[in-house]
């Protein structure tokens, strides 16, 4: 059994995957648009929405993330409202390159990257989409 992370966004998952596949050095699949689903009687794709993102996978080494534009009838915030996500990495040079991808264009650096009491590097920013990362190198 694994938990898999899936963001909603409100119009810029595309934005995103190529964002998250780009940052964390993965690969984007499993990629359908709204124009591809069959008809659902218990929601409507509104007119010019067909090409939004219905569902997608960024996939790397160690995870993927799950991703998709939220229909307009139902939208969704991110960001650190009680939620965030943690990238393990597996050297201290791997979490600063991994901390300083995602933080391009970020909303806010929560924490430097810095040594903290549990972990040799430790970095938390929200990043241009509103997602609450805290990147990580534990020895």
């Amino acid at each position: 059994m694994k938990v898999t992370a899936y963001l909603n966004f409100n119009g810029r998952a595309e934005e995103a995957a190529g964002f998250y596949a780009d940052a964390l050095r993965g690969s984007i699949g499993n990629l359908y648009r709204y124009s591809d689903f069959p008809p659902c009687p218990e929601w409507e794709v509104p007119a010019g929405y067909g090409h939004k993102i219905g569902h997608c996978c960024v996939s790397f080494d160690g995870g993927s993330i799950g991703l998709a534009d939220a229909l307009p009838s139902d939208p969704r915030t991110l960001g650190d409202g009680g939620h965030m996500l943690t990238l393990s990495c597996d050297s201290a040079e791997q979490a600063e390159e991994a901390f300083a991808r995602l933080g391009v264009g970020a909303q806010r650096i929560a924490c430097p990257m810095q040594e903290v009491f549990y972990a040799p590097r430790y970095g938390e920013l929200v990043d241009r989409f509103g997602v609450l990362w805290g990147v990580m190198f534990e020895k």
